[in-house]
């Protein structure tokens, strides 16, 4: 409804009973409330969490959800990696026969395969931080239009152009350093099979 409409639907030509402001981004709504409310003697003045709890439940609820789905995630990528190296000692157990026939002690060997996975864990880190903020960069500049959606909720009508999302970055470096502990503890299991095999019969292995 444009505001001439509502103007002459509740007969007030010229007047307006609402004025919505618009941030530049989430977490300024209180500091924007305390300079306006000296100013505004007799005015309510309230935030989008007041006026629409419904979508503050929402975007809390999506926060959980994500948690969660970082967690599988980070679990999916340590039993890889476990799998992964599991394989790789079996493969390559004349290898790690050779290694403790040249004289490398169980416990050199194993540190061989908790750095292997260490460092696999980090090149993943790596490329999903780098793929990531590609993908980020890219929606920063055409952004994702939700207005298809206007019609499901109160709230979602106010989405009238495309939202552009920031480079949230505020814990990249706890998720990195995260995903990267995984990776060195799903390595413990595999590296201790590896110092546990024999070199005499680790050499005859076929």
């Amino acid at each position: 409804m444009s505001l001439a409409e509502a103007q002459s639907l509740y007969d007030l030509n010229g007047f307006s009973t609402e004025v919505a402001i618009s941030l530049k981004q989430l977490g300024q709504e209180a500091l924007v409330i305390q300079a306006l409310e000296p100013m505004l003697p007799g005015y309510e003045v309230e935030s989008w969490e007041s006026n629409f709890p419904e979508l503050t439940q929402a975007l809390g609820t999506k926060g959980a959800v994500m948690n969660i789905f970082s967690v599988i995630i980070m679990m999916v990528a340590g039993i890889g990696i476990l799998n992964m190296l599991l394989m790789a000692v079996y493969e390559r157990t004349r290898e790690i026969g050779l290694m403790g026939a040249l004289g490398l002690k169980p416990r050199q060997i194993s540190l061989l395969f908790i750095l292997e996975g260490t460092m696999i864990g980090l090149v993943g880190v790596f490329a999903g931080i780098c793929m990531g903020l590609l993908f980020n960069g890219l929606l920063m500049q055409v952004g994702i239009d939700f207005a298809q959606f206007g019609n499901i909720t109160s709230y979602m009508a106010l989405l009238g152009g495309p939202v552009y999302p920031t480079w949230g970055i505020e814990n990249l470096a706890s998720r990195g350093l995260t995903v990267a502990i995984i990776s060195t503890l799903a390595a413990f299991y595999p590296a201790r099979e590896a110092a546990n095999r024999e070199p005499a019969e680790a050499l005859h292995f076929v």
